[in-house]
């Protein structure tokens, strides 16, 4: 009687496709966090080569700033909701817009 030896069944090899896309509004708020954080280092930078006597107007970098900052978190969130998205984009730009709102914030503070 001959012995009926059964073969391992092998995977056989798929690729998934999927229809993820980076946000568009994730995107944005990475941007406006970024301009925010070169504004911030370019006030330092101004007035530390001014030896920290600036003009008033300088204030007005700050405020944008902080308005960026404040309308990149709203993006996040709003982005965060979106479906089939890399939600790496909008996490990262939720992390660097807080922290910016905290150096904003701590600068204006330490100005005082």
């Amino acid at each position: 009687m001959p012995v009926n030896k059964h073969k391992p069944i092998r995977k056989k090899k798929s690729f998934m496709f999927t229809s993820r896309h980076y946000s568009f509004i994730g995107t944005l708020a990475i941007v406006l966090a970024v301009c925010s954080l070169a504004g911030l280092i370019i006030a330092i930078l101004i007035s530390y080569f001014h030896g920290g006597k600036t003009e008033r107007h300088f204030g007005g970098v700050g405020l944008f700033g902080i308005l960026a900052n404040i309308t990149g978190v709203i993006a996040c969130f709003i982005s965060l909701r979106e479906r089939d998205i890399y939600v790496w984009v909008p996490r990262t730009a939720l992390i660097l817009n807080l922290v910016d709102i905290a150096l904003w914030i701590l600068l204006v503070i330490w100005g005082m």
